[in-house]
């Protein structure tokens, strides 16, 4: 049986094929001049969503690596920093065991007490280095200078508790500072309740009387007013009983409010905003927009009388056990174990015929010990093993610039009682220091070895990556050459296969 072929249908095939090897012959020179082999998603659907999915983690990767790359200076600034104060701890020392020999006197105790000034000095710059606008022991607070020191010799910290952390790998942070409470002072970081007074929140500054709107998810919404004299408990109140889908709390950490929104419908954020132009949203922690819950920050309570041991250090707790006071010729051990109370505190050690005033600092966030004698200073140590005088911010390892104020005012006053009780003080805050330090340095390592992971998992990214979209140059210059042979016969072939017909001139 003979099949016609005819001319139409030889011009189609041969046309077919020309475009064709057109085409292949262009992706082959796409592929080559790129050096990928997807340009896009019809080229290899599951590669590119695999490339995109190597991309996405090289980009996060990479975040990841600037994140350490910026930050890591605090730690080693930080490491740096109480070096510089282990010195001029030491330095101290020395200065103190001088001036306890036989032959010296008032004259050389006061040049000691002027060097002991230009130490105490010295310390408080390190205490507040800063590294690109950022306080080092600051704790959170990095853009608050943690720490200052009054004529009085009365030291203030400014700071929290929390560490400052940056997520340096996927679902994990570290911390790149070590907040002052741990290393040079303390913050006793009195827990929310339910009985705080507002007037108590942000440092003692308080929650300005006005009101905030909240609009729950469903977009129902409620009118919140504070007045004056309000407790958290009664403010935890209102909101509940305001008629939104919004249930406030004091949060875990129980350091500010948790906004829950059980909404079952969602139409919008959950929203808190100010009435009026008013601050009482914002001085409250919890102004802003979530698309779920909203964790409020932290109002810093200051510390009452009132305050339950149980609800200090972030409500934790505090167990006290004894402290030693020196103060001239009267010393003595104040037994603290029945207190209940920061308010049973003070009075223990007003009452222990020491002759010294016991009461809450300036900062309102741990205590302070003076003298009411004007010729001696009060140093407070531990009682045995106890951490009791460190814990309340009033001797001990961790309070470095009181121990350094109180020496300079025992060399001052001439007070060789002080300044022999002030050595074990300054012994405990250069152990802490060096454990700051060994902290800091635990943090650098862990660091720098999520760093060298990072390095190495953007490498094998990159590899997998381009496994997958990158063209073999090799194989597709090969594959081209072959691509424009073909085409060149192919065009020389159909030149002469579609010859001209009579047919073609008598149309």
């Amino acid at each position: 049986m003979v099949t016609r072929v005819t001319n139409q249908i030889m011009q189609n095939n041969a046309l077919n094929n020309i475009f064709r090897l057109t085409e292949d012959l262009e992706k082959a020179q796409n592929d080559i001049s790129s050096g990928k082999k997807i340009s896009k998603p019809s080229d290899d659907p599951a590669g590119i969503r695999d490339a995109l999915g190597f991309r996405s983690t090289i980009a996060q990767t990479d975040q990841f690596i600037r994140n350490i790359d910026f930050n890591q200076l605090l730690l080693a600034s930080g490491d740096n920093a109480l070096n510089a104060i282990g010195v001029s701890l030491t330095r101290a020392k020395e200065l103190a065991l001088n001036q306890l020999n036989g032959v010296s006197t008032d004259q050389t105790r006061q040049f000691a007490a002027n060097e002991i000034d230009k130490l105490l000095s010295l310390v408080l710059q390190e205490a507040n280095a800063s590294v690109k606008g950022q306080y080092i022991f600051a704790g959170s607070k990095i853009k608050t200078q943690p720490f200052s020191v009054s004529a009085s010799g009365e030291v203030s910290y400014a700071g929290n508790t929390e560490n400052f952390q940056v997520e340096t790998a996927k679902g994990f942070k570290t911390d790149m500072t070590l907040p002052g409470s741990q290393v040079l002072a303390t913050d006793l970081n009195p827990a929310v309740t339910s009985a705080t007074l507002l007037s108590s929140l942000n440092g003692g500054a308080g929650v300005p009387a006005g009101s905030f709107v909240i609009a729950d998810r469903a977009g129902n919404s409620a009118t919140i007013a504070v007045t004056a004299g309000m407790t958290a408990g009664n403010l935890l109140s209102a909101i509940n009983a305001a008629g939104t889908n919004v249930t406030a709390s004091i949060n875990a950490d129980k350091n500010g409010l948790l906004l829950t929104d059980s909404s079952s419908v969602i139409r919008q954020a959950l929203t808190v905003s100010e009435v009026g132009g008013g601050a009482t949203a914002r001085k409250l922690g919890i102004l802003g927009q979530r698309d779920g819950n909203l964790a409020g920050s932290d109002v810093d309570p200051i510390l009452t009388a009132s305050a339950a041991l149980s609800q200090l250090n972030g409500g934790t707790g505090l167990t006290l056990t004894a402290i030693n006071i020196v103060n001239g010729s009267a010393s003595g051990t104040v037994t603290l174990s029945s207190a209940a109370t920061l308010g049973d505190v003070v009075n223990a050690i007003n009452n222990a015929g020491l002759n010294v005033t016991a009461s809450v600092n300036s900062q309102g966030n741990s205590l302070r010990v003076v003298s009411n004698n004007s010729a001696t200073a009060a140093v407070v140590s531990e009682s045995g093993t106890g951490t009791s005088a460190r814990d309340l911010g009033i001797g001990g390892g961790r309070n470095v610039l009181n121990t350094l104020a109180t020496l300079k005012a025992a060399l001052s006053k001439n007070d060789q009682q002080g300044i022999l009780a002030s050595i074990g003080n300054l012994d405990a805050g250069l152990q802490n220091i060096n454990e700051g330090r060994a902290t800091l340095g635990a943090a650098q390592r862990t660091v720098l070895d999520t760093r060298d992971i990072h390095d190495k998992d953007i490498v094998d990214f990159t590899q997998q990556k381009a496994a997958v979209e990158d063209t073999d140059i090799v194989r597709r210059a090969s594959d081209f050459a072959l691509l424009q042979t073909a085409l060149e016969a192919a065009l020389n072939v159909t030149s002469r296969v579609i010859q001209p017909s009579l047919l073609d001139f008598l149309r």
